[in-house]
This record gives C-alpha cells, sequence and structure tokens, in this order.
C-alpha cells in the first residue's frame, strides 16, 4: 500500500512539473509571436522629400572680343549689341539673375585682343567667376587684309591669312582657358558683308566659308568651345539683289555697311542663344 501510493505521488510531481514547463513554454512562445508581430506593425516614418532646385542662382556672362562685341551699330535705345541682349534673353527664359561684363573693343585684331587678355586685371578678376563666355574674333583681321590688297586681294592671299589667324586664335582660346577651365567659351565667326566691300574679289564667298571652316575646327580642339556660324545671316539673295542696286543691306548699319544695325544684333543674339541653350549643361546646371 505504501508503496502504491508513493507511485501515484510521483506521477502527480511528474504531471506537475509538465504541466509548469509546458505552460511556461507555450507562453514563451506566445510572447514571442506577440513581440514579432508588435515590431512588424509599427508603421515607418515617411522622410520629407526636399525640393532642390538643381540651377544656379546666379550667372556671369563674360564677353571678350571686337566692335561686334562692344555693340558698334546698335541704336543707343538698347546698347551693347549681342551682349546685353544674350544676358536678358537667358535671364528671361531661365528665371536666373545674369550680369554681362563687355570686353568688346572696336577695332581690336586678334593680336590686340591677346594683349588685352594678359594685362587687363579687371579682366583678370571677372573671367574666373564666367559661366558663360563669348569671343567675336577675326573681322578686323581680315579686314586689315582687304585694306592691304584692296580689289587684288585673291582667295591664296585670304588662306594664307587665314592660316596665321588661326595659330593665334589658339592661343587666344587657350589664354582664356588659363583664367577660367570650367566655363563654355563660345566662338561667334565672322560675316561677310559680300554685297558692299567685296563684289570684286573673286571667291570671296567661298573664302569667307573656309576661313569659318578653320575657325569651328580650332574650336573643336578646345575644351568646352562652341562655334557659332552667323556667315549667312546678312546675305539672302533677296539682300543681295537689293544691295546692287540701292548699296545698302537692311541688316547692317548705315554709318559703316558693314556691323549689323539693331535688327542685325536680334539675328546675332538668337544664334547664339540657340547654342547656349543647347548646352545648359555647362553652365546652368550647379
Amino acid at each position: 500500500m505504501k508503496k502504491r501510493n508513493i507511485w501515484i505521488l510521483a506521477i502527480i510531481i511528474i504531471l506537475l512539473v509538465g504541466g509548469g514547463v509546458g505552460y511556461y513554454f507555450l507562453n514563451n512562445q506566445n510572447g514571442e509571436k506577440t513581440t514579432q508581430v508588435t515590431k512588424k506593425s509599427k508603421p515607418k516614418k515617411a522622410k520629407k522629400k526636399i525640393k532642390v532646385d538643381p540651377n544656379k542662382s546666379h550667372i556671369n556672362i563674360v564677353a571678350v572680343g571686337d566692335s561686334l562685341t562692344q555693340g558698334v551699330g546698335d541704336p543707343k535705345s538698347v546698347g551693347g549689341g549681342y551682349v546685353t541682349r544674350l544676358k536678358r534673353k537667358i535671364a528671361t527664359k531661365y528665371k536666373v539673375k545674369t550680369s554681362a561684363y563687355n570686353y568688346g573693343v572696336s577695332g581690336d585684331t586678334s593680336t590686340q585682343i591677346i594683349s588685352r587678355i594678359k594685362s587687363d586685371k579687371k579682366m583678370h578678376a571677372d573671367l574666373p567667376k564666367a559661366d558663360v563666355i563669348t569671343v567675336t574674333v577675326g573681322g578686323n583681321d581680315f579686314m586689315h587684309l582687304l585694306q592691304k590688297k584692296g580689289i587684288d586681294l585673291t582667295e591664296s592671299d585670304i588662306a594664307t591669312e587665314e592660316q596665321q589667324f588661326d595659330v593665334r586664335l589658339k592661343n587666344l582660346l587657350d589664354d582664356l582657358r588659363y583664367y577660367n577651365n570650367d566655363a563654355p567659351i563660345y566662338l561667334i565667326g565672322i560675316y561677310n558683308p559680300f554685297s558692299i566691300y567685296l563684289a570684286n574679289v573673286k571667291n570671296a564667298k567661298t573664302a569667307f566659308i573656309n576661313w569659318n571652316k578653320a575657325s569651328a575646327q580650332v574650336a573643336s580642339e578646345e575644351k568646352l568651345t562652341y562655334f557659332i556660324d552667323i556667315n549667312n545671316l546678312y546675305q539672302t539673295k533677296e539682300v543681295d539683289k537689293k544691295a546692287k542696286k540701292t548699296g545698302t543691306n537692311p541688316y547692317l548699319y548705315k554709318k559703316d555697311h558693314f556691323h549689323p544695325n539693331g535688327t542685325g544684333y536680334d539675328m546675332m543674339t538668337e544664334k547664339v542663344f540657340d547654342e547656349v541653350s543647347k548646352t545648359t549643361k555647362d553652365w546652368l546646371i550647379k
């Protein structure tokens, strides 16, 4: 009887212990599941998206060159030639504050412009902060050759001068790049006031085309340098016909028949702005 009681007591103890362990185990499992569910159910806080303007807040244009940059022939009501117009168009289209620094000097040849780039301390201060650099050069080099040779000017004379000019042009662009390694340079080609000055020069039209092609080639070999061809802006068939009869071109300044007038500068600006707009990644983006 005692043995039987002992066995019964042992079985009861075993059942109690087993039940307790089982209860503990089940409770822990449920607790872990509850914790896991709780962790999963916590909502993640959404990060606020901050809109960032990728564009610069201020654009600086530095214009270097001859009378076309200075704006000779432009009405006083506007002034500044293509430079003033370009500044306004950039500010309006891209809604950005725009400043322009005009270093155009009437009559300057490539040699004289190179000399100014090397010696002008104000230009040295402005060039490094430029976002856009424009250049007009070559027209006076060509006109000096024309004045020297007159009606005896030949295509060969022009080709020889063009080769020498290309060397100077490369030096000029390299000098600008020395003061600013990042801003795009927009080199504006020369145009032919053919019907007024060069009607008697054989193959003059072809010579201007070749001159600009050579300048474009020099520009293509320079970092971030774009050539803008304006040679055909002021020379259409209709203009040539009128010029032969009247001796005037509706797009050129009446006092010299060489520089653009207000309408001519409008046309030039459109060509420059078109190229500048195609390359915003080079000057507008931060």
